[in-house]
């Protein structure tokens, strides 16, 4: 009996110590099982962090068939400034170094002084609130966005921005010769054949406009001044290789002169000429982008060619639409008076002539359109 319960207590022992080792041998395997079960979740755990950081949500609202969030919301989301200036109805955005700008109306984005071959764009205004469409996204920032009815969700990463455009210094921050813009422009060919640029001084960028308050901004070509006879048949072309940015195929001209003097009231109320009211002044346009930041506005067209589209690349030999009076009185009066053709140089979103006086614009144009 004794020797019995000796060998019971000694299994006994024998058997704990075995439990014991075993034990001993499981708890490494176990401890990098949960060592491994921890990382996992400390990694689902930043993942879903970093989706809630760099994912984000915009709420939509559709107005006038279009969907738009408001401008307020984005830079909730993002880091960035913007502006509206309520005068000229405009809009000017900083977003990771590059700046946007927009004008009520006009459906034309300038990104860092270059202006963008879409006509998606247009800001919207209602109710004194700004809101920009979900192309603004897209198109002008690049993000890849998914959209339902009521939200659009994009990828924001506090980085560069996909959209590759440099900002360039302003026209302003340099000084430039007569001779430097000269080669800067030479490029460029006369828009309308065998016409001679026009040296009278109202016709040239800088003189007064007393009518609206301003400033004449371009060149005017009349065929008085130009020696070559000009109708609504004569033909303009894009003057060098570039991109259409505007074509305004939908232009709907004043519906009366009581209309535009309205505007025009408004402006000797201002003092100025509020840049929306000055975009509809300048009648049909056609807007073509070309290298080192030049852009060129033609105004008060006639027509333009119904193949030619934003986005289209043209050259010297481009017809981009024909010599008119839209915007003018002679247009609202219907009296075929004002004929002519308006254009407008800008180098990276400023005037050319800005740096210059008045005669040294003069000397800078006639050597620009030298043979």
């Amino acid at each position: 009996m004794k020797r019995l319960i000796f060998l019971t207590c000694t299994l006994m022992i024998l058997l704990a110590a075995c439990g014991t080792k075993v034990e001993e041998e499981r708890d490494p395997k176990e401890s990098v099982k949960d060592e491994n079960q921890k990382q996992v979740e400390e990694i689902v755990k930043e993942k879903e962090d970093e989706e809630s950081i760099y994912f984000k949500e915009l709420k939509l609202k559709s107005i006038d068939g279009q969907q738009v969030f408001l401008v307020d919301d984005l830079f909730e989301l993002i880091d960035g400034t913007y502006q509206y200036d309520d005068l000229h109805r405009s809009v000017e955005m900083e977003i990771d170094n590059h700046i946007f700008k927009l004008v009520y109306d006009i459906a034309v984005v300038e990104h860092n002084g270059l202006y963008l071959p879409t006509n998606e764009i247009s800001m919207v205004l209602e109710e004194e609130k700004l809101y920009l469409p979900v192309s603004f996204l897209d198109v002008a920032l690049g993000l890849d966005v998914e959209v339902n009815e009521r939200l659009v969700s994009f990828q924001w990463m506090e980085e560069a921005l996909p959209v590759g455009s440099v900002r360039e210094e302003s026209l302003l921050d340099r000084t430039w010769t007569i001779d430097e813009m000269v080669d800067y422009l030479s490029f460029l060919q006369k828009p309308i054949e065998d016409a001679e640029v026009s040296t009278i001084p109202n016709h040239l960028p800088g003189a007064k406009r007393a009518y609206r308050n301003g400033y004449h901004e371009g060149i005017d070509w009349y065929g008085y001044a130009t020696g070559k006879q000009i109708s609504t048949d004569t033909p303009i072309y894009a003057m060098a290789e570039g991109v259409v940015v505007r074509a305004d195929h939908d232009y709907e001209e004043y519906p009366s002169p009581l209309i535009r003097n309205k505007d025009l009231s408004l402006t000797a109320q201002l003092g100025e000429t509020p840049e929306y009211i000055f975009d509809r002044l300048r009648g049909k346009q056609v807007w073509v982008q070309y290298e080192k930041g030049v852009m060129n506005r033609f105004a008060h067209l006639d027509a333009i060619p119904e193949d030619l589209k934003v986005g289209d690349k043209v050259t010297s030999e481009t017809i981009i639409g024909y010599v008119g009076n839209s915007g003018t009185s002679g247009a609202v009066n219907q009296d075929g008076t004002q004929l002519h053709l308006h254009q407008d140089l800008l180098i990276y979103g400023e005037l050319f002539w800005k740096p210059f006086s008045l005669d040294e614009v003069k000397e800078i144009i006639v050597r620009i359109f030298e043979e």
